[in-house]
């Protein structure tokens, strides 16, 4: 019981210095736990955009329907039946259909041209999935295509983009968490100048390192413990309303992965955590100087 009336000495002596420390423990604990969110999240997006893409195979215009039925077939072979994608045929009907509601009068001007529509109307096959980014390259050797492009071209500097974004996430968090951890452990040595005339009574009266350092211990799990648990209702508490806004900045954000719950327990237990190390060291420095002190004196 005195070991951990002790430990709340600083708490007395120092309110502010704790107090404040708290707020920046989960201050720093939410925004690091934002940036794991969010490169974690950018993965599962720049994996879908390199796996899942859309090959866009236009037909030669004076293409007989036999030909096109034997260019069906074998982007189908081309394929392979363990491959999970769609091959869809767009004619002129359909690609004419889709541009109706948007431009009406356009339609009926391509309408009115009779036989000279199919060499202006494009037909074309969608092929939509998880491919390979050689299926773009064995799909224009096929005969009866005259050209084919893959949305994987148009995405590339956007997954370029989102990589380097994970990178700098990364780069920050770690930053964040050894501030952090720092700042705890300079905590943690002035909290032990607080403790250091009843840690010196308890040493003359044969107290062992570790309960000279319960104090210190316990002083970093309480700031990390109350750090922590800000953090984590601050996760609980806007952490939904702040990832359902990021997925609506863009489609592709979409796919980001909605804020877990869980989270907020990794981030009380991360302050524990880091309050604990943090204390420990902070408290091996100031006991080993206090011995240095103790015999030189």
């Amino acid at each position: 019981m005195y070991l951990l009336k002790l430990s709340l000495r600083p708490w007395r002596l120092a309110p502010w210095s704790q107090i404040f420390s708290v707020l920046a423990v989960g201050f720093l604990l939410l925004l690091a736990g934002f940036l794991f969110w969010m490169q974690d999240g950018l993965r599962t997006v720049v994996l879908r955009l390199k796996g899942e893409q859309v090959i866009t195979a236009y037909l030669q215009p004076s293409l007989e329907a036999e030909t096109e039925k034997r260019a069906l077939e074998q982007i189908r072979g081309v394929l392979g039946a363990g491959v999970g994608a769609s091959v869809h045929l767009v004619d002129h009907s359909e690609f004419l259909g889709g541009l109706k509601d948007s431009y009406p009068e356009l339609v009926r001007d391509l309408e009115d041209l009779g036989q000279e529509m199919s060499q202006i109307v494009p037909r074309y096959v969608s092929i939509s999935g998880v491919l390979p980014e050689s299926m773009v390259e064995a799909v224009r050797k096929i005969p009866g295509i005259e050209s084919a492009e893959t949305s994987g071209d148009r995405f590339r500097p956007i997954v370029g983009a989102f990589s380097a974004l994970r990178w700098v996430a990364r780069v920050i968090m770690v930053g964040i968490c050894f501030a952090l951890f720092t700042g705890l452990i300079h905590l943690a040595r002035m909290n032990g100048y607080l403790h250091r005339e009843a840690l010196g009574i308890l040493r003359l009266w044969g107290a062992s390192t570790m309960s000279l350092m319960a104090p210190g211990l316990i002083s970093g799990v309480l700031v990390g413990i109350f750090g922590g648990l800000i953090a984590a209702l601050g996760w609980l508490t806007f952490g939904a309303r702040l990832g359902f806004q990021i997925r609506l900045l863009s489609p592709i954000l979409r796919g980001l992965p909605p804020f877990s719950t869980q989270m907020s327990w990794v981030l009380l237990l991360m302050g524990a955590a880091l309050g604990l190390l943090a204390g420990a060291l902070g408290n091996l420095s100031g006991l080993s100087l206090y011995r240095e002190d103790g015999s030189q004196g």
